[in-house]
């Protein structure tokens, strides 16, 4: 059944290629004869001048923020994220309708009154520094095929950096891969433990861990998969405590002093001075200076740069323009009297330039934006 503008999209897209499965035909045509609006946006579809484009900000939009928009209703909260099935194939089809006939007619003016640019900005792209435990650095971006230090402890390329187990490495000099902003980047340490790290993190890591323990540190965000070990556990450090795994995949959120770790696999242990807390599979636990909590995680948001999109959920204008400050490398800025603790939802890839990001923001947001170089200001649309 199609529960999503995302797979609207997508079987929108196969039938203007003839790629439809005999189910998705039934699909498909189930959609098209829900509504009249249906018809008329697989007409405008077969018209459009660029169908790759108008197709992905198609499934980019977010259900329920059509709904507000068509019954302008915008104070109504929603518990749900998606919306029933028979119900939002109509919203969902009248709004894209709608949206799809406005932007046609921007098109023709030759402007988006929501959105101002004087450049675009391309999307973070796979690159780090090493810093090994001597001071040497090198840059991990663009080497083709491979490159490797003088005694091949560490082996790289544009998109990873592999760890061998230095057997003549001491455990206690550290190495550190520091991954800026608009940039993201994976690393197989040398117990076969794979992180990937995001935007604006830095993790330390020994090339041999010791016979009794495995232990990194974290500064930022990353998503790792650890290598099964029942008598070496594994420890990520931060500033505001530290998580202990035996084999699990998980994510750490550690960009300040607070500390989040969601669970995806296995069982983790999150510890801050004489506190503990066990996770399991769809948990959180949330460290601060003085607190530590745990509960239900939305895997959806917590996991969303990991699977490569922004997925916005009930989040503040200021959470959401972190995220694209770090992966747009932006300084961002507030003109007038935004609503800074206003909530926001809506999801789109992360592989897009930030004009298409920002596209999807304003038509489920009284926001407008503009992009100055590598400023970002945002302020209300009236």
């Amino acid at each position: 059944m199609m529960e999503n503008s995302g797979h609207i999209s997508r079987l929108l897209q196969k039938f203007l290629y003839g790629q439809l499965t005999e189910e998705e035909k039934n699909q498909f045509e189930e959609w098209l004869q829900a509504s009249d609006h249906n018809r008329r946006l697989l007409d405008s579809f077969q018209r459009a001048k660029n169908i790759e484009q108008d197709l992905a900000i198609v499934g980019q939009l977010d259900a329920n923020k059509a709904w507000d928009r068509l019954t302008n209703k915008n104070n109504r909260s929603y518990n749900k994220w998606f919306i029933g099935i028979a119900a939002s194939l109509v919203l969902l089809s009248s709004f894209f309708y709608l949206w799809y006939s406005q932007m046609e007619k921007e098109d023709n003016d030759g402007s988006i009154s929501a959105l101002n640019l004087s450049q675009d900005v391309a999307p973070a792209k796979s690159g780090a520094v090493l810093r090994m435990a001597d001071g040497k650095e090198v840059r991990l971006n663009n080497t083709k095929p491979n490159g490797y230090n003088s005694d091949k402890t560490f082996v790289w390329n544009a998109a990873e950096l592999i760890v061998k187990n230095g057997r003549n490495k001491l455990e206690s000099s550290l190495n550190s891969l520091i991954v800026p902003r608009a940039s993201f980047y994976k690393i197989t340490l040398s117990d076969g433990t794979k992180v990937w790290v995001n935007a604006q993190s830095n993790l330390t890591f020994p090339a041999q861990f010791s016979a009794n323990e495995r232990r990194v540190r974290l500064e930022g965000e990353a998503y790792f998969e650890v290598a099964h070990d029942p008598s070496k556990p594994f420890f990520v450090e931060s500033k505001a405590g530290e998580i202990k795994v035996l084999g699990t995949h998980f994510n750490v959120f550690a960009y300040h002093d607070d500390i989040r770790a969601t669970l995806v696999e296995g069982k983790v242990e999150v510890r801050q001075k004489d506190n503990t807390l066990e996770l399991n599979p769809g948990e959180f636990a949330s460290l601060s200076k003085s607190n530590l909590i745990k509960g239900k995680a939305d895997i959806l948001q917590d996991l969303a740069w990991h699977n490569n999109e922004f997925y916005f959920k009930k989040e503040t204008i200021v959470n959401i323009a972190h995220q694209l400050s770090r992966w747009y490398d932006l300084e961002v800025k507030f003109r007038g009297n935004v609503k800074l603790n206003k909530e926001y939802s809506g999801s789109i890839q992360r592989d897009v330039k930030l004009s298409q990001v920002l596209e999807m923001l304003s038509y489920v947001s009284d926001l407008k934006f503009e992009i100055r170089g590598k400023e970002l200001i945002i302020e209300n649309k009236i």
